[in-house]
């Protein structure tokens, strides 16, 4: 029985070391296939591994994510038009002559004596500071692609820490699965040959071989939600598909920040700072507000300067004159314009109450969630799972010298792989409710 598992340890252990290009060899007879060694890593076919950590994940996605880099071109843009407001509008150059002196018969004649010319400079001003009020809402047009720039970096952001912690536990019960399906695959294997020798039970067996393709199931859903996450760090971090990302999570990491120490009263308050979603609908009122002052200022008619030159003009042989002109405001006064504004004005200020109204909403919501699953988190033995860990152990040596029956065994490694993976989900549920609350607020309370 010792030579037997031996024997399947060594080939196990060399099917772990050669996953990538080669396949163990298998075994004379059909009892000593092992159908899940092939499978142990998460992804078969890599160039590369990047370990990273949380911070420098932070990093490398504000200086590398292509999404942030097409927003910021949003904001330059905003400024262009903010230049393009303060620019004043150019003069107006008007000639006229005459084609045809029908009288001398020539064409295009520009004697003094025998044809006219007549020049004219127009210059439009405008009044009542339109040109200003144009450029305060320019530049608060540039304030709201700030903003949602900002809150795009708040939703990527939380996007990227959300995935890095799913993918850093799924990755540990992924570990746990990898171990349970190697020590079970080896007691199916020596089982295999006991059976074919006539020393167990078919339904031993059969019971053994189902939970077996139970776990290799699980496994692969697993191995799913890896790829998954996998592909979306990629995009977030703007990396190469090829490399394989592996988070890294120090060890006292989930227990360095605890719920408690946050007020809920303080947390309402810094929403209100550093949400910028928020800001914008507070920047949409501010503009919807420099619109009316603006539409009441184009209801004052502007100024146009007007120089004229006339050669041979009638009277006298050159004419020099200077004009004004100014539209009369008797018909349209831009009324219409001024109430579509002022109604936009308060109907931003409502959207900006109910979404005010949301915030506190979403800050209370994630603060109440984060506190119930720091309690769950607190109240876990966490040497549970190395008492437990021990006891397996023993278990699985006592099945192999037929101690105990087959129920047995699998009931007890069945509570151990779930003690494991509803473990490393609780800590990850925990993460996930502490990352909820920085999104909520806007910034991370627990470093201020």
């Amino acid at each position: 029985m010792h030579h037997l598992l031996r024997s399947s340890f060594f080939s196990t252990l060399l099917s772990w070391l050669f996953v990538i290009g080669l396949v163990a060899a298998s075994a004379t007879s059909s009892s000593a296939q092992m159908p899940v060694s092939n499978q142990a890593l998460p992804i078969s076919a890599v160039s590369d591994t990047l370990r990273i950590t949380l911070p420098q994940a932070d990093e490398l996605f504000k200086n590398r994510n292509l999404t942030l880099l097409a927003a910021q071109s949003g904001i330059r843009e905003n400024q262009a038009y903010e230049l393009q407001a303060q620019l004043r509008i150019n003069p107006t150059l008007y000639i006229e002559t005459m084609p045809y002196n029908a009288q001398t018969h020539e064409t295009l004649p520009f004697k003094q004596t025998n044809s006219e010319q007549v020049v004219q400079v127009q210059q439009l001003i405008r009044l009542a500071g339109k040109r200003n009020k144009q450029l305060a809402i320019a530049r608060t047009g540039t304030e709201l692609a700030t903003d949602r720039f900002y809150d795009l970096i708040r939703t990527l952001t939380y996007q990227l820490h959300t995935t890095f912690y799913n993918l850093f536990y799924d990755r540990q019960s992924l570990g746990i699965y990898n171990e349970e399906i190697t020590t079970l695959q080896q007691t199916v294997n020596l089982y295999q040959q006991q059976f074919d020798k006539g020393n167990v039970p078919l339904k031993d067996l059969s019971r053994l071989k189902a939970y077996l393709f139970n776990l290799t199931t699980e496994r692969q859903q697993i191995l799913h939600r890896i790829t998954d996450d996998q592909g979306d760090l990629t995009v977030l971090l703007n990396a190469s598909p090829t490399v394989t990302i592996q988070p890294l999570l120090p060890s006292g990491a989930p227990d360095q920040f605890v719920v408690s120490s946050l007020a809920l009263s303080n947390l309402y308050q810094l929403a209100e700072q550093h949400r910028f979603d928020l800001k914008t609908y507070r920047d949409v009122v501010k503009q919807e507000q420099q619109n009316v002052t603006l539409q009441k200022a184009l209801a004052v008619p502007d100024l146009t300067v007007q120089g004229t030159y006339d050669r041979n003009a009638g009277y006298i042989p050159n004419y020099i004159g200077v004009g004004i002109g100014i539209s009369l405001p008797v018909l349209n006064k831009n009324q219409g314009n001024i109430q579509a504004a002022t109604i936009r004005t308060q109907s931003s200020q409502q959207a900006l109450s109910a979404y005010t109204l949301q915030v506190d909403s979403d800050v209370q919501r994630a603060y109440v969630k984060a506190q119930q699953t720091e309690q769950l988190y607190r109240a876990f033995d966490q040497r549970f799972n190395n008492d437990f860990g021990r006891l397996i152990q023993g278990v699985t040596m006592n099945y192999k010298k037929q101690n105990i029956d087959v129920v047995e065994f699998l009931d007890f490694f069945d509570s151990y792989k779930n003690s494991q993976i509803q473990f490393a989900q609780l800590q990850n549920d925990r993460m996930q409710s502490l990352e909820e609350i920085v999104f909520a607020v806007g910034t991370n309370p627990f470093r201020i």
